[in-house]
Order: C-alpha cells, then sequence, then structure tokens
C-alpha cells in the first residue's frame, strides 16, 4: 500500500505542477488588462496632442466656412484608440441636402485629419436651428 501512495502522490504532483506551469505561460504571453488600458491612454494622449499641434479643429471650421456652411465653432471629440474616433461637429441651418453636406464633410474632415497624421473619424453632423 505504501507504493501506491506513493505513486499516486507522484501523479498528484506532477499533474500539480503541469497546471501552475501552464497558468503561468498563459499568464506572461498576454498582455494583461492594465498594459491594454495604458496603450489605450497613450494613444489618446498621442492623438489629442495632434490634434492640438496641428490646429487641426481650426483648419477644419475655416475650410467648412469657404465652402458655405456655417459652424458654430462646436465640435466634440471622442477618442476610444487611433483607430477609433468619432467627431460631432455642429452647423447653423444646412442650407444643402443633409446627406450631401455630411458626405462632404465627412471626406473633408477625414482629408484634413489624414493630412496631420490624425488618421480617420466617423463624422457626425448635428444641425443648430436657432
Amino acid at each position: 500500500m505504501q507504493r501506491a501512495n506513493k505513486g499516486v502522490l507522484l501523479i498528484g504532483f506532477v499533474l500539480f505542477a503541469i497546471v501552475i506551469l501552464v497558468f503561468i505561460l498563459s499568464s506572461l504571453s498576454s498582455e494583461s488588462d492594465q498594459d491594454l488600458y495604458l496603450r489605450d491612454v497613450q494613444e489618446v494622449e498621442t492623438v489629442t496632442s495632434k490634434l492640438i499641434d496641428s490646429n487641426f479643429q481650426q483648419e477644419l471650421i475655416t475650410e467648412l466656412k469657404n465652402e458655405g456652411y456655417k459652424p458654430t465653432g462646436s465640435i466634440a471629440y471622442t477618442i476610444y484608440s487611433m483607430d477609433e474616433k468619432e467627431l460631432t461637429i455642429v452647423l447653423h441651418g444646412i442650407d444643402t441636402s443633409r446627406k450631401k453636406a455630411e458626405k462632404y464633410i465627412q471626406q473633408l474632415t477625414n482629408q484634413l485629419s489624414t493630412s496631420s497624421g490624425l488618421g480617420t473619424f466617423e463624422v457626425k453632423v448635428l444641425e443648430d436651428k436657432d
């Protein structure tokens, strides 16, 4: 019986060691939640810094005014990462077709943002009817 107990203990110990080893190796190979969060924060800081340095908002407002649009100056940004960003712009009365205006503003925004190294934005247009 002593031999059987030693065999069971040895097999149990080996299985326990294998489980611990697999757990340790899997935790080392994947990024932790904190690492992912810090990377996202750094990307948001990079985008924000580029927005300020490139004077992107003023350029966009100027281009829209040159095309006959009437921006209120209100632009909101939602930045999740370098690849996932939203821009919401408020315009006074849209004189042309809303769909046509939205498409043009999306293209203009992404042309300016790409040339500034910001990548592309998903653009939402709100109309201020006051």
